[in-house]
């Protein structure tokens, strides 16, 4: 998603439109993920995509033409040693068009 010439990744909320004369405009409303962890994304060579879900201080109204592109952003998590789970709290992993990807290797 370009949100005003920023490339960024947002949750849509939910979709409208708005009509101003005879023009229609097609709007989503979305919250906004931070920009990726820094430390985690080079030491990870670039794989490890963190970002931190920004709730309703982000959120903004973009312009449908404005999506570029569908991801998830999955709950991050870590498996200690011991096999215990560790869900960090608000923290979420890119996964770049997992459903498309699987379908395309199951041949649905």
């Amino acid at each position: 998603m370009d949100i005003r010439g920023v490339p960024a990744i947002a949750e849509v909320e939910f979709f409208f439109q708005l009509r101003f004369g005879d023009t229609v405009h097609t709007l989503a409303l979305v919250s906004v993920f931070s920009p990726p962890d820094q430390e985690i994304l080079e030491s990870s060579n670039h794989a490890a995509y963190i970002c931190h879900h920004g709730g309703t201080d982000s959120l903004t109204i973009v312009d449908v033409k404005s999506i570029t592109s569908v991801v998830s952003m999955v709950p991050d998590f870590q498996v200690t040693g011991n096999g215990d789970i560790i869900v960090p709290d608000n923290a979420f992993c890119l996964v770049e068009v997992s459903f498309t990807k699987h379908c395309k290797l199951q041949r649905y």
